[in-house]
This record gives C-alpha cells, sequence and structure tokens, in this order.
C-alpha cells in the first residue's frame, strides 16, 4: 500500500459523521502530507486514471490540496489557511454540516454562506479553488471557470486564477505515477510557520561580537538572501544620501555593527509578517503605521530616545498580535471592552496576557537586541519612565482616531491627562500630533470605512 491509499483510508473514514473540529483537525494532517510527500501534486491525475473522481472525497481532498496551494503562495497565517481548508472540505461534504459554530470562526461563516461573501476574500478562494478542483477531476468543463472570470466577481477571482495556472497536472504514464505516489520529498516543500530567524546569520553575528569570527561570514550569509541585502544597501544608502554602495560588506561597514543588525532584524520581521498575513492584515498594518508616527511624533516632541528605531518596535509587537486567536479569524476589527486593561494587546479588544509575548521574547534574544525593548513593551502594571509613558499613549490615541471617544474604555481616558502631564504635553500639542500623524499615514478614520493596505508602514527600515 502506498502512501497515497494510507491517506485516503484514514481520510475517507473520518469525513463519515465528523464534526467541525475533526475536520479541522484533518487539515493539519493534510498539510503534513503536502510538505513531506509528492502524492498531492498528482491526485487529480491518480483520480482520473482510477476513475475515482466521482467520489465525495475526491473532490473534498483535491479542493483542500488547492486552498493549501493558493494559501502558501499567498502568505497566509497556519490558522487561517486551516481554517479555509476547512471551509472547502465542509463545502464539499454529502450531508450538511450542523455544528459548524463549533469553531466560532467568523472566515469559517464567511466562506460557508454565499450571502456573506462581500465582507472577505476568502469566500472567493474556497469558491475558486472547489470550482478548480471540479475542472481537474472533469467533473466541470472550463466554461465553469471561465464563468467566474467574467462574471459579475471576476476581479476577485482573476488573482486565484493566476496563481492556479496550469490549472490540470501534466500527464504521467504509470511508470512514472507510481513512485510519486509514495515516495518522500528530497526536502520539504513547505516552509515551516515558526518563528525563526535565519540561524546562519545570527550565529555569524555572534561569533563576530564575541571577537571569535571575522566578518566574512556575516557578508556571506547576508549575500544569501536578497530581500535583508536589498535593506541594508538601501538604509546604507538613505543615511549616507550618496550613490549605491558597490558591495555588502561596504554598505555594513558604513552603518556599523550595531545598526546594521537593527536594519537586517526589522527586514527579516518584515518578511515574516508578509508570510503570516491574517484575515486583517492590511487593517493590522494600517494601524500600526499611524501608532509608529503617533509614537514618533511624541517622541520628538518630548525629546524622547528609544532604544530602537519606532518601526522595529512595531514589527516586534506585530508577531505577538498576529499570532493572537483575537486575530486568527476575525473578519471585522474586535471591539475593545471597557474593562479592558492598557497594554499593546488593548488595541486589539484583548487583555493583558503576559505568556502570548512569547514571540517577541525569542525575536529580542535572537537579534541581541537591547534590554530597554523588553521593558518597554513588555505588560506593566505601572508606568515607571517617559518611554513607556509615550508607548502606551500611543496606543490610547490610536484607539481614539479609530473608535472615537465613546468607544474608548473610560479608564484610558481617564489615564490620558496623567501620562500627557508626565510627557509635559498640553491639549494643543496633542491635537496637533494626531492631526499630523493622520495626515502623513493617510490614514482613513472612524472605522466602517476601507481602510487600505500601506507600504510597509510607510517608513524607511532604518
Amino acid at each position: 500500500m502506498n502512501r497515497l491509499d494510507e491517506f485516503l483510508t484514514s481520510f475517507r473514514s473520518a469525513l463519515v459523521h465528523s464534526t467541525a473540529v475533526e475536520i479541522y483537525a484533518q487539515t493539519k494532517k493534510l498539510e503534513y502530507e503536502i510538505s513531506e510527500y509528492q502524492w498531492p501534486d498528482y491526485f487529480a491525475h491518480w483520480a482520473l486514471g482510477h476513475r475515482a473522481q466521482n467520489l465525495p472525497h475526491t473532490l473534498a481532498l483535491q479542493s483542500a490540496i488547492n486552498v493549501f496551494k493558493l494559501s502558501y503562495e499567498l502568505g497566509l497565517a497556519t490558522p487561517f489557511r486551516r481554517l479555509l481548508m476547512t471551509a472547502v472540505l465542509i463545502r464539499t461534504l454529502p450531508t450538511h454540516l450542523s455544528n459548524t459554530n463549533r469553531l466560532k470562526s467568523e472566515v469559517l461563516h464567511a466562506c460557508l454562506h454565499k450571502q456573506e461573501r462581500r465582507h472577505h476574500y476568502a469566500y472567493y478562494l474556497v469558491d475558486w479553488s472547489l470550482h478548480l478542483a471540479r475542472y481537474q477531476l472533469a467533473l466541470d468543463g472550463k466554461g465553469t471557470l471561465n464563468q467566474l472570470l467574467i462574471g459579475e466577481h471576476h476581479l476577485e477571482y482573476w488573482p486565484y486564477a493566476e496563481l492556479s495556472r496550469p490549472y490540470r497536472v501534466e500527464k504521467l504514464t504509470n511508470e512514472h505515477l507510481e513512485p510519486a505516489l509514495q515516495h518522500k520529498r528530497a526536502t520539504p516543500a513547505y516552509l515551516n510557520n515558526s518563528v525563526k530567524p535565519p540561524k546562519t546569520l545570527l550565529k555569524a553575528i555572534k561569533r563576530f561580537a564575541d571577537g571569535t569570527d571575522s566578518l566574512t561570514p556575516i557578508i556571506a550569509a547576508i549575500e544569501q538572501q536578497p530581500s535583508l541585502r536589498k535593506a541594508l544597501h538601501q538604509a546604507a544608502r538613505e543615511h549616507a544620501q550618496v550613490a549605491p554602495f558597490k558591495s555588502t560588506k561596504h554598505a555594513y561597514l558604513y552603518l556599523g555593527a550595531q545598526r546594521a543588525s537593527r536594519v537586517l532584524a526589522s527586514a527579516s520581521l518584515q518578511q515574516h509578517l508578509d508570510r503570516h498575513r491574517i484575515p486583517l492584515h492590511e487593517s493590522l498594518m494600517q494601524r500600526l503605521s499611524l501608532l509608529i508616527e503617533l509614537w514618533r511624533r511624541l517622541n520628538q516632541t518630548a525629546q524622547i530616545k528609544w532604544p530602537v528605531r519606532e518601526k522595529l518596535i512595531a514589527q516586534i509587537i506585530a508577531t505577538d498580535l498576529i499570532h493572537h486567536p483575537t486575530l486568527a479569524s476575525a473578519i471585522r476589527w474586535p471591539t475593545v471592552p471597557d474593562d479592558t486593561p492598557l497594554s499593546i494587546f488593548s488595541i486589539i479588544g484583548a487583555v493583558v496576557e503576559i505568556e502570548r509575548q512569547k514571540y517577541s521574547s525569542i525575536l529580542i534574544h535572537r537579534w541581541r537586541l537591547p534590554e530597554q525593548v523588553n521593558h518597554l513593551i513588555r505588560v506593566q502594571h505601572e508606568v515607571t519612565n517617559k518611554q513607556q509613558t509615550v508607548f502606551l499613549l500611543g496606543c490610547i490615541l490610536l484607539q481614539q482616531l479609530y473608535a472615537g471617544e465613546k468607544q474608548t474604555p473610560k479608564r484610558w481616558l481617564a489615564l490620558l491627562p496623567k501620562l500627557c502631564e508626565r510627557l509635559n504635553l498640553d491639549a494643543t500639542q496633542l491635537l496637533r500630533i494626531k492631526n499630523d500623524a493622520i495626515s502623513f499615514c493617510h490614514s482613513y478614520t472612524p472605522l466602517n470605512t476601507h481602510i487600505c493596505a500601506v507600504n510597509d508602514y510607510n517608513h524607511p527600515s532604518e
């Protein structure tokens, strides 16, 4: 029995009288198979050759494979991707699943109900994957796909069509198909979604800082990652305001080891955020862009200097926010309850949770960032310095700008005068800071309007 047969045996039985939670669990198993084995790439061709395309589990499986591949190409976060795979499996079940609410997910609800499709692009991704699977299994002609691409919502389907070509897998002879169905891939096809800074680079930076190695391994590690190399050159060029640097080593030496490491940390974190897109990703980036500008202007006005740039702070806390369950499946921005304590999690309506800051702790440690960064972003029961004052004041102003006074917790509003007094800010200065930040970031407030995507927080890397 090959690997495909083994998986199908368990997959078929899992779809019988299953619950939404059990189907969600199946998506985890399928992710492993897609990453480690070759058979998912050729499943449609196998099904056609074995006349299995009319079986309910065949359409479900091929649809879920399509969702995974599209989600991976789009850089969607793991929980988001699994909910989309769960949705397409539920939609292909021969009998109606009555307990979908067990997962309590707005994304899942939007994908399963056509009337909700206007709220999020997830519906169209799932719908395209399902219709594509029908075509791949010869259950529908290509005309159905063409109708989607010229119909009323064609603008929603075209991005997925571009990522899905060719529609059908190349034909293989049985001589080549059988080994593909049972052999493991030489290397995993998909990257692990955990927070993993570039190990080779970090080890090289540590050895150089300890004086046990030269600069050469650092430059070699940077050269292997085009995005990091580009960020380093751009930062050096912006600081020097001269023509492009001739080499990565020249750019690194110009910036200095400390500044260069922070530029590389920012670029690496941006990669991580781009590959872990949540349903509200654009909205979160828009808010962080405004928060950065509020922090920057508060620091300038109060003449306070943070241990690292505001953008890097935002990227660090964003890693905790995108992994928080509140944002994992929300398609509308969460409201902030009136009794919510003030912290970085407050902007997503979540309570203070120190254990949820594990990702930022990992990043601060591995990038050898100053310990002051930890003190700045950690959940604090009382404000002990002006740096933390700016941090929390920015969070309050962000909530005010997006939700208005009525939806800003009263305990925050009561704290506002005390924070301003600590920074020697009057009402006129505070209003100017808010207005200038909104103007600079092109933010749209209050919510109830469309929040557009912004480019990399509107700020240079360093």
